[in-house]
């Protein structure tokens, strides 16, 4: 699945159904490209074409996990997010992790109007960034298939030859005197080089991650500069953080 196809399918997942002559609109491409588009998402299941446009027909890929978790807590979210941008500065090189807080991150730059360049594994982070002022890299990779990120050895080996100023994060769970956990083996190895590739390290995680472990851990405290949360943290845990030398943000 392209950019193109990725935002397809984001408005489909909005509307249930998406007019030829709308993402003619939006894309700036020919008629024949978006046909070409919409017929490689029906030949995948995920899309209806019908006179004039598509509809949505794998309701289950719309309501996947991923889409699930960018609607939990959205006002923490959307806090976060807005904290996350104040330390960007523009024409930095970030990279943005996978994860629906990191998603929020990228609609703020894109408000925001900055320049800069934003390295990213998430198809769904790249469609955001799309036709804005912001350059956008794509690590190679295979595309999962049950949320829309790159993974594998290509991965590995591109994120390892790229340098960042900031990497912006996310996890399934923090433990003050641990780490930080992942639920996803696949994408643990991923989010470890990130950290080795990145000069300031960045986790963007609402307050319910705290005191929680999952599967997998992918970073050591040592190795997180930054973390931003929500103010439904327990303020214990700043002191715990500190004791690690971790800033800790919250964002009110």
């Amino acid at each position: 699945m392209n950019i193109r196809q990725a935002e397809i399918m984001r408005l489909l997942e909005e509307r249930g159904r998406v007019a030829i002559s709308e993402i003619k609109s939006l894309f700036g491409v020919s008629e024949m490209t978006i046909r070409r588009d919409l017929t490689a998402l029906e030949e995948m299941g995920y899309a209806t074409r019908i006179h004039g446009g598509v509809t949505a027909r794998n309701r289950l890929f719309l309501e996947s996990s991923f889409i699930q978790r960018e609607r939990l807590r959205v006002d923490q979210k959307k806090a976060i997010a807005r904290k996350a941008l104040d330390l960007v500065a523009p024409g930095e090189n970030i990279i943005l992790d996978t994860g629906s807080t990191t998603l929020y991150l990228a609609r703020e730059l894109v408000r925001s109007g900055m320049v800069l360049t934003v390295a990213t594994t998430s198809l769904a982070v790249a469609s955001t960034l799309f036709n804005s002022s912001i350059d956008v890299l794509i690590f190679g990779g295979f595309l999962r298939r049950e949320i829309p990120d790159l993974i594998g050895p290509l991965t590995e080996k591109n994120l390892l030859e790229f340098h960042a100023r900031k990497l912006f994060m996310g996890c399934d769970g923090v433990v003050p005197e641990e780490g930080f956990y992942t639920s996803d083996l696949n994408i643990s190895s991923i989010e470890a080089k990130m950290v080795r590739s990145a000069e300031n390290v960045i986790v963007l995680t609402d307050s319910t991650k705290f005191g929680r472990k999952s599967f997998v851990k992918y970073a050591g405290m040592d190795m997180v500069d930054t973390v931003i949360t929500d103010s439904e943290v327990d303020r214990t845990v700043a002191e715990e953080l500190k004791s690690y030398g971790v800033e800790l943000i919250i964002a009110e």
